[in-house]
């Protein structure tokens, strides 16, 4: 019961002719995202799983949804997908001096008291 679903199509149909070079790019990105991340001890992410440009790590012990809260305010929009799981998405808006800077981020909010 999807109306106006060509809009959509037609969103897909113009990624598809412009930017499918660009997913290396991203996928680039959440490997040097995830990567930082490992190197987090509060952080605990399984490297093999970042497969495309969407990375999952998990915060034992912690409140995802207030971390989240806490990055946002420090202008990283990284989403939390369960009680300790958060997610990042990589895409032709985040270049890859903002993926690192993120990542310190995550890093430096992630060394706080929780």
């Amino acid at each position: 019961a999807m109306r106006q679903a060509g809009i959509l199509a037609a969103a897909g149909i113009y990624a598809l002719d412009h930017h499918v070079e660009r997913l290396a790019e991203d996928q680039a990105n959440a490997h040097a995202f995830a990567e930082a991340i490992a190197k987090t001890p509060q952080a605990s992410i399984d490297l093999a799983s970042v497969q495309s440009n969407i990375v999952y790590f998990d915060v034992p012990g912690r409140d995802a949804a207030a971390i989240s809260q806490k990055l946002s305010e420090q202008g990283v929009v990284i989403g939390a997908m369960g009680a300790e799981t958060l997610r990042a998405v990589m895409h032709l808006d985040v270049s890859a001096d903002e993926v690192m800077s993120a990542a310190q981020t995550v890093a430096q909010v992630l060394a706080q008291d929780p």
